[in-house]
C-alpha cells in the first residue's frame, strides 16, 4: 500500500487486510471479483471510484490494474514474492477487449508499461526527460538499457524481496503511464482537425479516451473519497503523503488530488465543447496547457514522499521516490542534478543531510513548474520549508525588482532549450535503432520549440524568434538586410535544420542538432535582448518607470538564464550567453579574479547602473548604457568565432558551432568591413555542412578579419576580447597559419584545473 511505511517484508505493520501466510496462493486467486465478460456501452459515461471522475468512455479494463497491484502488496506481505513477480508481469485482472466489447483473452500488466515504452512512449517530453537523466555514459541504467528502467528498477526490489517493488510499480511505472496517456490525448487531439482539402475529418483515435486513461490509472478500482487504506494507485499514493503535509477534513480529499482531478476534468471538458478538438486547428494548443500544468502537479506527491522518507531516514524508499521523481529534474541545473543522482540513485545513502538535500532539490523546483508552497511542508520537520533562498529575486547575482513572474518566465526560455537538447539527443543515442526513431525526436522537439512546455503557449522559444517588438531595435535592420529582408531569420534557421532542408539536406542529426542548439542559445536571446534594452528606452521616454525596470529584468533574464543559478558569479550550468562568456574568458585571458568573465561583470553592473537610470528618468544616461550593454555583449560571441575557426584547423569538427557563430554577428561585422564580412563567411559559413578544407583551415584570415572590423566598431576595445596563443585583436598585431589549438587546450586545462571548476570548450 502507498500508506504503508514499510521498506522490507518483515519490518512494520501494514494497513492492509492480513493475509493468513498458510493460505494457497490459489485461494486468494479465487476470491478475485470476477471481470464481466463483455464491457458496457462504450459510449456511456462511467464512474469511477465512488464518481471520483467520471469518465466519457469505458475504462474500466484500465483501472483494474489497482487489483493487481492490491493482490502484489498482499503476496509481497506474506513472503510470496513469485506469485507477486507473476502478477507483475503477466497481469491478473486488467482484460483487453476488441473493438466489439468482447475480451480478446490477453491481459494488461504492469511490467508491459515499461518494456513497451521503448515504443509507445519514444516521443513522449516526459519520458525522454527520465531517459536523459537515469542514462549512463552507456546509455544504461543499473546494467540494462535505460529505456527498461523502470522494469530494471522494479525487478531489483523483486529480486531483493522487498515490499518496496508495489510502491515503486505505482510511483516509477504506473505515474509515467498516466503521464504517457495525457500525451497520447493531446497527440491524437493534434491529429484531430479537418483537412484544409476535403474538409473531411481524418480517422484518429479519440483523444477523449487517453485523458479518461489517465484518470483510470491515477485513480484506479476500489478507491474511496480521501482515503490512503481504500485503494492502491497514485490517488491513494497522493493521500497517505499529503496527511503528512496537510490538514485534510473529515471526508474530503488533499489539494493535490483535488488540482488533479479538476485538470482531468478541464481537459474532458475541453475536448467536449471542442468536439475532440476539430472545432478549430488551434484546439490542440489549450489542450497542451493542460498537460503542461498537470505533469507538474502530479510530480508534488512523488516530491512530497521522498522528503517524508528522507525525514524518517528509510534509504530503500528514498531511492523509490529518487528514481521516482528526480529525473524530471535533469534538464535542470546539471551538476546539482548530477550531485543529487549520485547520491539518492547511483549509491545507497547512510547520511542523512537533510536541509541540505531539501535546499538542492528546492533550488530547481521552479524549473519543473512547482513552488514550495505548492510542495508544502511537514510541520513535524522543519527542514521541509522553504529556505529564504527560494524567494530571493536573483539570476546568478543580478537583483531585480520587477514582476517575478515574468521575470522567472523568461530566465526559464533556457530550460525549454535543454528540453529540446534532451529529446533530439535522445533521437541519435536511444531510438536511432528504431524506424524513424530519430526523425519521430526532432519532430518531438520542434513541437517543444513551437509550443514550449510551460502552461502558456505565449511563452516558445518560436514567439521570442518572431517577435515583431524587435523592429525597436536599431541593429535589426541590418540585420533584416543581411538576410535578404527575412526578418525571421533565426526561425529559418531553426526550421530548416528540424526539417532537414536546403544545407541541412546533407547534414547529419548531430550537425543539425548543433545548430539548432547554438541558434537558440546565442542568436535569438541576442536579439530578444536587445529588443528590451530599447524597449526600457522607449518607455522611460514616456514615463512608464515601472515599465521601463520591467523591460531590464527581462533583458538581464534573457541573458543569464534560469540554470546559472541564483548565486554571485552563476555556476557554469548556463547555456545562454552569460555561461558562453565565462567559457571563451578561459581561453582569452578575459576572467576575473572571481572567475567570470569581464564581460559579464561589466554587463550587470551596466544593469544596475541602467535601473538607476531608468528609475530617476535618465533617459539620456539610460540610452548611453543600453548602447554599451549592446556593444559588450558582441565581445563573447566574437571570441566564440574567433576559437572556433582555430579549433577547426585541426579537424575538430566544430562547423556547425562556427556556421551559427559567425553568422550571429556577420550582420554587424557586414555594416563596419564588407571584406572582412566576406573572409569570415568564406571560411565558416559557405559549404556548410562539408566545408572547404583549405578555406576552414585558415584561421588567420578569420582573425585579421576581426581585427579590422573591430577597429571600425564603435564600443568595442580589442582589448576587451583577450589574447589567444599569446596574440591580441589590435592594430598592429600578426597571425600565422598554424594552429597552437592542442597546446592551448592544455594551457587551458591548466588554468580550469586552478579555478577548480569543469568548463566545456564550447557548453
Amino acid at each position: 500500500d502507498s500508506a504503508d511505511d514499510t521498506s522490507t517484508i518483515d519490518n512494520g505493520e501494514s494497513e492492509l487486510p492480513s493475509v493468513d501466510a498458510n493460505q494457497p496462493a490459489e485461494e486468494v486467486v479465487e476470491e478475485r471479483p470476477a471481470s464481466p465478460q463483455a464491457i458496457p456501452n462504450r459510449d456511456e459515461p462511467m464512474p469511477i471510484s465512488d464518481g471520483l471522475y467520471i469518465a466519457t468512455t469505458y475504462v474500466g479494463d484500465r483501472s483494474a490494474i489497482a487489483l493487481d497491484v492490491k493482490e502484489i502488496k498482499e503476496r509481497l506481505k506474506v513472503g510470496d514474492v513469485d506469485e507477486a513477480e507473476f502478477t507483475y508481469k503477466h497481469g491478473r485482472n486488467s482484460k483487453f477487449f476488441d473493438i466489439n466489447g468482447l475480451p480478446t483473452g490477453d491481459l494488461r500488466s504492469i511490467r508491459d508499461f515499461s518494456v513497451d515504452s521503448a515504443s509507445t512512449m519514444l516521443s513522449d517530453p516526459t519520458y525522454n526527460i527520465f531517459l536523459h537523466g537515469l542514462a549512463d555514459q552507456n546509455v544504461e541504467f543499473m546494467g540494462s538499457p535505460a529505456s527498461l528502467y523502470a522494469d530494471t528498477f522494479i525487478t531489483s526490489l523483486l529480486y531483493s524481496k522487498t515490499a518496496a517493488a508495489s510502491d515503486a510499480m505505482v510511483a516509477v511505472s504506473i505515474w509515467m503511464q498516466v503521464a504517457h496517456s495525457l500525451h497520447l490525448s493531446y497527440a491524437a487531439c493534434k491529429d484531430s482537425f479537418l483537412s484544409s482539402d476535403s474538409r473531411e475529418l481524418k480517422p484518429i483515435k479519440d483523444p477523449s479516451l487517453f485523458v479518461d486513461e489517465a484518470a483510470a490509472y491515477w485513480i484506479g478500482d476500489s478507491q474511496d473519497t480521501g482515503s490512503a487504506s481504500e485503494g492502491h494507485l497514485l490517488y491513494a499514493l497522493t493521500e497517505f503523503i499529503s496527511s503528512k503535509y496537510e490538514d485534510i477534513p473529515e471526508e474530503s480529499q488533499s489539494s493535490i488530488n483535488t488540482r488533479v482531478l479538476g485538470l482531468f476534468n478541464k481537459a474532458k471538458n475541453h475536448l467536449a465543447i471542442t468536439q475532440g478538438c476539430t472545432t478549430s486547428k488551434d484546439s490542440h494548443l489549450s489542450l497542451r496547457e493542460i498537460v503542461n500544468e498537470l505533469i507538474p502537479v502530479m510530480a508534488v506527491p512523488l516530491l512530497r514522499s521522498l522528503f517524508y522518507y528522507i525525514s524518517i531516514e528509510d534509504s530503500l524508499m528514498v531511492k523509490v521516490y529518487a528514481v521516482a521523481v528526480l529525473p524530471l529534474f535533469s534538464a535542470c541545473a546539471s551538476s546539482t542534478y548530477r550531485e543529487l543522482k549520485s547520491e539518492l540513485i547511483d549509491h545507497d545513502i547512510y547520511e542523512f543531510e537533510k536541509a541540505y538535500l531539501y535546499s538542492k532539490i528546492e533550488s530547481m523546483f521552479s524549473c519543473i513548474g512547482v513552488t514550495c508552497d505548492e510542495v508544502g511542508f511537514m510541520p513535524e520537520d522543519d527542514f521541509t520549508r522553504c529556505t529564504t533562498t527560494a524567494s530571493l529575486n536573483s539570476l546568478a547575482g543580478y537583483r531585480y525588482g520587477s514582476n517575478k513572474e515574468k521575470v522567472t518566465k523568461r530566465a526559464h526560455i533556457d530550460v525549454d532549450m535543454r528540453k529540446i537538447d534532451i529529446l533530439m539527443t535522445n533521437g541519435i543515442a536511444h531510438h536511432s535503432g528504431v524506424d524513424g526513431g530519430t526523425d519521430k525526436l526532432f519532430t518531438a522537439a520542434f513541437e517543444v520549440y513551437k509550443y514550449g512546455t510551460s502552461p502558456s503557449v505565449q511563452d516558445s522559444l518560436v514567439n521570442l524568434a518572431k517577435d515583431t517588438g524587435r523592429e525597436i531595435v536599431p541593429v535589426f535592420e541590418s540585420f533584416k538586410r543581411y538576410y535578404q529582408f527575412e526578418a525571421n531569420y533565426a526561425d529559418q534557421m531553426i526550421t530548416k535544420a528540424f526539417r532537414g532542408q536546403d544545407v541541412f539536406q546533407e547534414a547529419s542529426f548531430d550537425d543539425r542538432r548543433r545548430v539548432i542548439n547554438f541558434v537558440l542559445q546565442y542568436m535569438v536571446p541576442h536579439m530578444a535582448i536587445l529588443q528590451q534594452l530599447y524597449t526600457s528606452m522607449d518607455t522611460c521616454k514616456t514615463q512608464r518607470k515601472s515599465g521601463s525596470a520591467l523591460a531590464l529584468d527581462l533583458a538581464a533574464a534573457s541573458y543569464v538564464g534560469s540554470l546559472e543559478g541564483k548565486s554571485d558569479g552563476g555556476s557554469f550550468d548556463g547555456s545562454l550567453l552569460y555561461g558562453f562568456a565565462m567559457r571563451m574568458c578561459v581561453h582569452f585571458g578575459t576572467c576575473t579574479v572571481k572567475y567570470n568573465a569581464r564581460a559579464n561583470e561589466r554587463i550587470i553592473s551596466l544593469f544596475y547602473s541602467a535601473q538607476g537610470e531608468a528609475e530617476a528618468g535618465a533617459c539620456d544616461a539610460l540610452g548611453k548604457t543600453v548602447k554599451k550593454i549592446e556593444s559588450t555583449m558582441l565581445v563573447p560571441l566574437i571570441q566564440g568565432t574567433i576559437f572556433v575557426a582555430n579549433e577547426n584547423v585541426d579537424g575538430v569538427g566544430y562547423y556547425p558551432e562556427g556556421f551559427v557563430l559567425a553568422q550571429a554577428i556577420l550582420p554587424i561585422i557586414h555594416d563596419a568591413d564588407q571584406n572582412a564580412a566576406a573572409e569570415i563567411k568564406g571560411a565558416m559559413v559557405e559549404g556548410f555542412p562539408d566545408p572547404d578544407i583549405s578555406a576552414v583551415a585558415q584561421p588567420a584570415k578569420v582573425f585579421r578579419a576581426v581585427q579590422a572590423a573591430i577597429a571600425k566598431l564603435d564600443g568595442i576595445n580589442c582589448n576587451d576580447v583577450g589574447t589567444i596563443h599569446g596574440s591580441n585583436f589590435c592594430p598592429g598585431a600578426t597571425y600565422d597559419n598554424f594552429s597552437p589549438a592542442v597546446g592551448a587546450r592544455v594551457a587551458t586545462l591548466i588554468q580550469i584545473a586552478t579555478l577548480g571548476v569543469i568548463v566545456y570548450f564550447l557548453g
